[in-house]
């Protein structure tokens, strides 16, 4: 039996799920605006959602003068940046397979700044799972810090 996981396995599975969250977060965010992303985050949190809450979301909207809306332009333009960067790394890496590393200890420090940040710990889905946390640390800091260390430290 051949094998079936090699060490290119840890870089091209997160790189693949990064992908395809980056197509559908980045759409939805980009398609839906800011009153979807107000509404998605008003559901993640501790307090119960209201008729109020509808309001206040609408009146910001619609307000386009609302400071808010220069950091969601701002807040967009990032996502766009890494939007075009993530699929040109992508690329960049199946074509030169040497690039690899660096990628993997970028995406690395990236997961890596993602749990440094101060609200990464208050984190919670629906039934109150630390899951992004989670994940971060079960799944990408393994794969991609765990392929860019054996291929700096450990392969010949």
């Amino acid at each position: 039996m051949g094998s079936m996981f090699s060490i290119e396995t840890l870089f091209w599975a997160p790189l693949a799920m990064d992908l395809m969250l980056l197509v559908g977060t980045y759409s939805a965010c980009k398609l839906s605006g800011l009153g979807w992303y107000l509404d998605e985050m008003q559901k993640h949190t501790s307090a119960k959602k209201n008729d109020d809450d509808d309001k206040a979301i609408a009146s910001v909207v619609k307000d386009e003068s609302h400071p808010i809306h220069s950091v969601w332009d701002l807040a967009m333009t990032a996502y766009s940046a890494y939007g075009c960067l993530l699929p040109w790394a992508t690329y960049v890496a199946y074509m030169d397979p040497t690039l690899r590393v660096s990628l993997s200890w970028a995406m690395t420090t990236l997961m890596a700044a993602k749990l440094a940040s101060p609200n990464a710990w208050k984190w919670t889905n629906e039934n109150g799972e630390k899951g992004k946390v989670l994940t971060i640390i079960f799944f990408y800091i393994p794969t991609y810090g765990g392929y860019a260390a054996y291929k700096s430290f450990f392969s010949s």
